[in-house]
């Protein structure tokens, strides 16, 4: 299988990370900032963090912790910043995949290469190099609170303020306001910790919202708010039902926001995004922020509201969401526009193929679990073990998607791309199940989704040409390979390419093959096809500059013809338990293999006389026609 590319290192990269590592499949990952973590690295040097330094999840640690591993037991319900990088360096550190993340790495460019697949573009923030590399798919984990949104069209008068303006991307710490006459603007979660965190210190705290909303406390009946919500509530029970029921909750546990001063909400509940906070309330009770409606517009250090009052004030914090922006893909493959991106399930882009985003909607619950489950499909899309609907199917479900949401949304920028958390699970696991009959359907009819190619490279400390002497030997193959329990050579020619016989390691299976060689290079790499079923072979062998060498096996199945992919699966049905069985298998079996070559190599070279190893570094590689 081609390389694939992870863009981002945040929540949703590692979660592509971690589940790409689990499936064997190579990738590597571009991360701008010197850590993973993404807005929860406080004073990340991407440059594009959103993360203050009060800053919580807003999701309990129960429902916010990767599936594939836990937050640790003597974490809070809600833990900061720094508890959640810590468990994310803990995260990549757990599955070992931190030496295929780039960072400092930031993604100038992708654009889609002539006979498939992507060429990326990425560029050195330290040297200023630029590579570009080929990759088979792109997975875009960029995130969408990274590039901010002012309000669109500026308020009249804007120009002539003589206080500061700032958007709350750029908010650290309440001590700037300290004393000063302050608005935010906006009702979202990130408004709320703004204006609680200000009123703390300044003179006075004002809340502009321009339509009212609901509050979810954090707890609720000492309990994390989030535990109220279940499989059974939001996918079985009718909306209504569930309306009535969270109303009442909230009503016993909080009363109405109009008690506090906060304008009647325009929707009704989960008809637009609710704010989650656990300080709002109390300090609109206690008299520290006071709620003001929409601007309508500035006069030098005056603001006028549509209620027709004014305010003297001294600093403006727009909290009016982010833009849904990729800067290194050209519009002709994604634009979005006013934040609606057409994406089949949230995922796969239906107009370019092997282009996948991971992360990017507005959940009503957590992203990492969501992203876990995303991370999981475009794998099964990966390995051919699921194949995508035809294009007609993929745009009328974007359709279905955006009506539904039209229905149940305000119209607004910020309701372009809502899930609820459990439904979208079910959702991804019915695209998953639909992905593998389609894959079934194609196999039964000869027409099975071919496997990209595969690459597995280990480092090994020995010569290329110690490892040469191994790989190409193919009567070795029994002391290493989980499938063969013994090759043997039939007929007089020997080395690679030339036919044998081979017996399964379970004793039930025995092959003969004939193999035509492609390529061959004494010392550096050599490549064959199987004519009996058409798989391409392949080993590179390279200097790592350290005495060592660095071993690529290479397995390809997009030469075999349809009578060979139907033997294949004829064989896998009868003997493996089926095709995903005996692939898997198969990539198993050739990390294992390379793994047994690893050691009999450094066995090897460890017990070779001091003068031969240096001899056989120094010679130089020479063709030859047959193996030795």
């Amino acid at each position: 299988m081609e390389n694939v590319c992870i863009i981002g290192a945040g929540w949703s990269g590692l979660a592509s990370c971690q589940v790409l590592h689990e499936r064997g499949i190579a990738f590597d990952c571009y991360e701008a900032g010197s850590e993973v973590g993404g807005n929860w690295r406080y004073g990340n040097d991407n440059g594009m963090s959103s993360g203050y330094r009060s800053l919580h999840i807003n999701t309990s640690k129960k429902l916010s912790e990767y599936r594939a591993y836990p937050m640790p037991a003597d974490y809070p319900d809600y833990p900061d910043h720094a508890r959640i990088a810590r468990y994310l360096d803990d995260y990549v550190d757990h599955f070992g995949f931190r030496d295929a993340i780039s960072f400092r790495t930031l993604v100038t460019h992708v654009e889609p290469a002539e006979g498939g697949g992507w060429h990326v573009t990425a560029r050195q923030r330290d040297t200023g190099e630029e590579t570009t590399r080929h990759y088979g798919s792109v997975l875009v984990a960029n995130g969408h609170h990274w590039d901010p949104r002012d309000p669109e069209p500026a308020f009249p008068g804007a120009d002539t303020f003589t206080g500061t303006q700032t958007h709350s991307h750029y908010y650290r710490t309440p001590e700037e306001y300290a004393g000063k006459r302050v608005l935010v603007l906006g009702f979202g979660n990130s408004a709320s910790d703004i204006a609680v965190e200000t009123s703390a210190v300044s003179e006075r705290t004002f809340l502009s919202i321009r339509s009212g909303g609901y509050v979810f406390p954090k707890y609720m009946f000492g309990k994390p708010g989030d535990d109220m919500i279940s499989p059974f509530i939001t996918r079985v029970m009718p909306r209504e039902t569930q309306r009535w029921v969270m109303a009442a909750l909230l009503r016993m546990s909080i009363g109405k926001v109009t008690d506090f001063g906060l304008p009647k909400p325009t929707a009704k509940l989960f008809n637009s995004h609710p704010t989650v906070s656990e300080t709002l309330l109390p300090r609109l009770g206690h008299g520290g922020i006071t709620v003001k409606p929409n601007i309508e517009r500035f006069d030098g250090g005056t603001v006028h509201f549509t209620d027709g009052s004014s305010e003297e004030i001294d600093a403006v914090v727009y909290s009016t969401g982010y833009k849904v922006s990729f800067p290194f893909l050209d519009a002709s493959v994604m634009a979005p526009t006013d934040n609606d991106v057409s994406l089949f399930h949230r995922v796969a882009d239906p107009h370019h193929d092997g282009l996948y985003f991971v992360g990017l909607f507005q959940p009503l619950g957590a992203t990492t679990v969501l992203a876990e489950a995303q991370s999981h499909w475009i794998a099964d899309l990966l390995q051919g073990r699921a194949v995508l609907p035809p294009k007609e199917a993929m745009l009328r479900e974007i359709t279905r998607y955006k009506e539904k949401l039209a229905k149940r949304y305000v119209t607004s920028k910020r309701h372009t791309m809502q899930v609820d958390h459990y439904p979208y699970l079910a959702e991804l696991r019915g695209a998953r199940r639909e992905g593998a009959r389609l894959a079934r359907r194609a196999l039964r009819k000869g027409l099975a989704p071919v496997a990209p190619p595969e690459e597995v490279t280990v480092r090994i400390a020995a010569s290329p040409e110690t490892v040469w002497d191994l790989v190409s030997d193919v009567t070795r193959m029994g002391d290493w390979s989980p499938e063969c329990r013994r090759c043997a050579w039939r007929g007089e020619e020997r080395g690679v390419g030339a036919r044998f016989t081979g017996h399964n390691r379970r004793g039930r299976v025995r092959w003969v093959t004939s193999n035509t060689v492609e390529e061959w290079e004494r010392g550096r790499a050599f490549a064959f096809r199987t004519t009996t079923n058409g798989v391409r072979w392949g080993y590179r062998m390279e200097p790592d500059g350290a005495g060592g060498t660095l071993l690529t096996e290479r397995w390809d199945v997009t030469g075999q013809n349809t009578g060979q992919r139907k033997r294949t699966a004829s064989f896998a049905k009868m003997m493996l338990g089926g095709y995903e069985n005996h692939t898997e298998e198969l990539r198993q079996g050739i990390h294992t293999t390379l793994e047994r070559i690893k050691a009999a190599a450094e066995l090897q070279e460890r017990q070779a006389p001091v003068e031969l190893r240096q001899g056989a570094r120094a010679a130089a590689p020479v063709d030859v026609e047959t193996a030795a």
